[in-house]
């Protein structure tokens, strides 16, 4: 990645129902390895929809954006990118109700062709890691708010991969299941070298974050670093 950039997006250009609805208007995002960015902005303002492009959710309408060396409008395997580049923690939680807590965490292990008993034992020390330890066969409906977000949490990290993407992490949470949540992200990003991008709404959610990049009508128009980024390892051998 010639940039040193482990996210450059320029230009994105995103319309829905038709083209009718604007979501991103020329919306530009740099992000170096290993730094703690957080999006903020009013409801419609773009910030998920820049989250699920960065994601390889969805592709633009125009611009272009590279993702720890993918170009991802070249990509014709955007799968791919989902499972080794990429871990993303959604604003719902997004579980499914009937497989338990590690079955929840072990379903993005099926894109790097884990065995089942690697599998298993990656999931147990995820959920032990976000403070889950002794819930892993508990479906979701028998957990509270806060701890499945810490599944959420932990199926992003299941593939390892350098870049966390979180959308509105504790938006859903009390402030003790919120702290918890914040705490695991810088603690994953000092320990571990993450990047990581964070939506929020909270500007003192934000305000934990190394830069909070300001958006509006579908277009970045601020970006201010409240602090350096610690030096960190290559994305390449973070783990």
């Amino acid at each position: 990645m010639s940039s040193g950039h482990i996210i450059e997006a320029r230009g994105l250009v995103k319309k829905f129902e038709g083209g009718l609805i604007p979501a991103l208007q020329g919306a530009d995002l740099l992000v170096d390895p290993g730094e703690f960015v957080a999006i903020v902005g009013p409801s419609g303002c773009g910030k998920s929809t820049l989250l699920h492009i960065i994601a390889a959710l969805d592709r633009p309408d125009e611009g272009s954006v590279v993702v720890n060396g993918h170009e991802l409008s070249r990509e014709r395997h955007l799968d791919h990118v989902r499972g080794h580049d990429v871990g993303l923690i959604f604003q719902m939680h997004n579980l499914l109700p009937t497989l338990s807590a590690s079955e929840n965490v072990q379903v993005p292990m099926f894109e790097i062709k884990l065995g089942a008993r690697a599998r298993r034992a990656r999931a147990d020390e995820l959920l032990e890691l976000v403070g889950l330890k002794g819930k892993a066969r508990q479906r979701p409906t028998q957990l509270s708010g806060g701890e499945r977000q810490r599944v959420a949490n932990a199926r992003a990290l299941a593939n390892e991969a350098p870049i966390l993407l979180a959308d509105e992490p504790t938006g859903s949470l009390d402030s003790k299941s919120g702290e918890h949540v914040l705490s695991l992200l810088e603690r994953l990003r000092t320990e571990r070298g993450l990047t990581i991008v964070m939506v929020t709404h909270a500007m003192e959610i934000a305000a934990r974050a190394d830069r909070i990049v300001r958006m509006l009508d579908g277009r970045v128009v601020g970006d201010e670093r409240l602090r350096e980024a610690p030096a960190v390892r290559t994305a390449a051998s973070v783990w």
